[in-house]
């Protein structure tokens, strides 16, 4: 029997315990200033424990691994696999990442575009394990990122064999792409052979948008369609689009 994972983010894969080992043995700024802020593991393990309020607050621990994995992205990636595979019995995993949150800091904009690959390459590198699983990575573009960073993304999908899809994630902001240009990118990855899935509908009634139905073959959550907008359930049952439904998170997120 084979159990698959569909819908694994790094950001969210690694253990509070590992993360707090690996701060305890670095001399980085970044570890010097989490050392200060939380003291112990006690504390440091509550932060990802702690009752949230709602996804935003959720994804704010995301965001403080992804600065952390910046520093040494493989040493999670081999972690994360390597405990879906021992303490989960997973054969089958779908880990999803956003490789620009992932890149070196104090790189240009054109540098850490280019770093993109390298970060994807120590990833594929760190995976290959002896464990009975197989991984294969989504790439995650950003609701806060330019049209054009996220078609480097897109880009850096299409050539990258380990990668078998994009999606958009990260919090509900202002300044990112519109949906006429949402549209267009996910028309592109489309055309390009690309699989998609999209994070939507998650915890916004209104984040529901059917200009990209076509262009998906999976949505992210998208428990808010079944709750509030279920007229649009017998088109995604007629494309083939699966929702990724994942329930410790609606706890988690209120």
């Amino acid at each position: 029997m084979h159990f698959p994972e569909l819908h694994r983010h790094l950001g969210g894969a690694t253990h509070p315990r590992i993360l707090w080992g690996y701060i305890e043995k670095q001399s980085s700024d970044l570890a010097i200033r989490l050392l200060a802020r939380y003291g112990d593991y006690s504390r440091f393990r509550h932060e990802f424990e702690r009752p949230f309020r709602d996804l935003a607050d959720y994804l704010s621990v995301h965001h403080l691994v992804e600065e952390l994995q910046a520093e040494d992205v493989g040493y999670f990636a081999h972690r994360a696999v390597r405990g879906a595979s021992v303490f989960e019995a997973v054969d089958v995993l779908e880990l999803r990442f956003n490789p620009y949150k992932r890149t070196r800091a104090g790189l240009s904009e054109d540098e850490r575009l280019a770093d993109m690959s390298r970060v994807v390459d120590d990833i594929a590198a760190a995976v290959v394990t002896d464990f009975p699983i197989r991984t294969s990575f989504i790439l995650c573009m950003d609701r806060g990122f330019s049209p054009s960073r996220n078609k480097a993304i897109i880009d850096l999908a299409k050539v990258h064999p380990d990668c078998v899809a994009v999606d958009i994630a990260g919090p509900y902001q202002a300044g990112g792409p519109t949906i006429t240009e949402w549209v267009e990118l996910f028309r592109y990855a489309h055309e390009e052979g690309l699989s998609t899935t999209a994070h939507m509908a998650e915890s916004d009634p209104s984040d529901v948008h059917p200009e990209l139905f076509p262009y998906l073959n999976r949505i992210g959550h998208g428990i808010q369609i079944a709750l509030h907008h279920p007229q649009h359930l017998s088109e995604l049952s007629k494309r083939g689009i699966t929702l990724e439904v994942c329930p410790m998170t609606y706890i988690r997120t209120n």
